[in-house]
């Protein structure tokens, strides 16, 4: 009697079924909040409330506006304020949100971020909503920097796009 063989065609069918189980990506649908005209009002008027009458925040140049301040000697905060009248959302394609670089008066690139770190592979979002901000605490790198005037460079890292790049200057004494 003849003795088949069924590990061949057994092991070409699970390779198949990898193969198209590789192709196959669940896309999560994008989220965004919404928010009435009527709670921005309700906001200002909190805010304004809360300020004496007088508005320090809110919704003012209908853009999203980026900056950077300093948090003490060498640590910064990368922001991001939403100036709209909605929600904004923004799309990411690793664990990486912002970037920044440390550059000298030539506009030579002495540290960027990105390039002494690595990021997770994950799908993921931000959503700032009306008035609100985003924002990132950043540590400048101990770097034996003579003393000059260097500039900070920090931008978002969206999927898709405006980066906000956003510049300030750097004091070495």
């Amino acid at each position: 009697m003849e003795k088949r063989n069924w590990a061949g065609p057994l092991l070409a069918l699970l390779f198949i079924l990898v193969l198209a189980a590789c192709g196959t990506e669940e896309v999560a649908p994008e989220v965004t909040e919404e928010v009435t005209e009527e709670e921005v009002q309700e906001e200002v008027l909190e805010e304004e409330t809360e300020n004496d009458g007088e508005t320090t925040g809110g919704i003012v140049a209908g853009e999203v506006e980026p900056m950077i301040e300093p948090v003490d000697d060498d640590t910064y905060r990368y922001i991001l304020k939403n100036q709209k009248e909605e929600a904004v959302t923004f799309n990411f394609t690793s664990g990486q949100r912002f970037d920044f670089a440390l550059l000298n008066k030539a506009g030579e690139q002495l540290y960027l971020l990105s390039s002494v770190s690595t990021y997770i592979q994950a799908l993921s979002e931000e959503t700032i909503a009306p008035g609100e901000e985003l924002s990132y605490e950043f540590d400048l790198p101990q770097l034996d920097l003579e003393p000059d005037t260097y500039t900070i460079k920090a931008w978002l890292t969206p999927e898709d796009g405006p980066a906000y790049e956003v510049e300030t200057e750097y004091v070495v004494e």
